[in-house]
């Protein structure tokens, strides 16, 4: 909203839902090739590495997770490859104010420094059997996901009450509508789809390209309006 609409132009329920709700922080990720060898044969698809207390969970780079999606499907890679998925919060303050150079640099050695973490704690020698990397950072999610500030969507300033706090397609401005991992039912490539199906739906049949029930519609977008004051 804050694109479209000044701060004083929005209705009331739109202004709490800005105060409840804060963005969350980027990720710094990378894909990665590696030769399979470098994985035990009974390797888990899904792993989570956090070395010190939880008070290091949410600070940038204090965690890291990891996927392998070739364990379940190897043919997703090339003969004697895996796929490496590594991914850990980052914020987009932290890539500012950098130069093209500094911040290829900068990109290389964040991870670097997350690839010997990987492989201390799981896999020795993984840095050298890697056949292919990539790195993204909050201002590569911003640049190709268009994001603000690449995060990758709202959470609670406090205690989460659920979903249904979140926005649903319709607002209390008449003809702007939401989609979006910023809407119920959140972030998540199935979430975000089944965002989009219902917000075609909803334009539809308020421009009257499908069929509603005015006598069944207007008691649910009120029930809708409702449910978003619990959060």
């Amino acid at each position: 909203f804050g694109k479209l609409l000044k701060m004083d132009d929005l209705p009331e329920t739109e202004k709490n839902f800005q105060r409840t709700y804060v963005k969350a922080p980027s990720f710094l990720s990378i894909h990665m090739g590696v030769k399979a060898n470098v994985l035990p044969p009974d390797t888990d698809c899904h792993h989570f590495v956090l070395e010190d207390s939880w008070t290091s969970l949410e600070k940038p780079y204090g965690s890291i997770f990891l996927s392998i999606p070739t364990v379940l499907d190897s043919s997703l890679a090339p003969k004697g490859q895996h796929i490496l998925h590594i991914f850990t919060t980052s914020c987009i303050e932290d890539w500012k104010g950098l130069g093209q150079k500094e911040y290829e640099e900068k990109k290389e050695l964040v991870a670097d420094e997350i690839i010997s973490r990987l492989e201390n704690k799981l896999f020795p020698g993984l840095r050298n059997s890697i056949v292919f990397k990539e790195v993204g950072t909050p201002k590569t999610h911003r640049r190709y996901l268009a994001r603000n500030d690449g995060t990758y969507g709202p959470m609670p300033r406090g205690i989460p009450k659920g979903l249904l706090g979140m926005p649903f397609n319709t607002t209390a401005i008449d003809g702007l509508y939401c989609v979006g991992d910023s809407c119920f039912p959140g972030q998540g490539v199935i979430a975000v789809a089944f965002s989009g199906v219902m917000c075609a739906h909803r334009v539809a049949a308020d421009i009257g390209l499908e069929k509603k029930s005015p006598i069944l519609d207007v008691p649910h977008l009120r029930l809708l309006e409702w449910l978003r004051t619990m959060a």
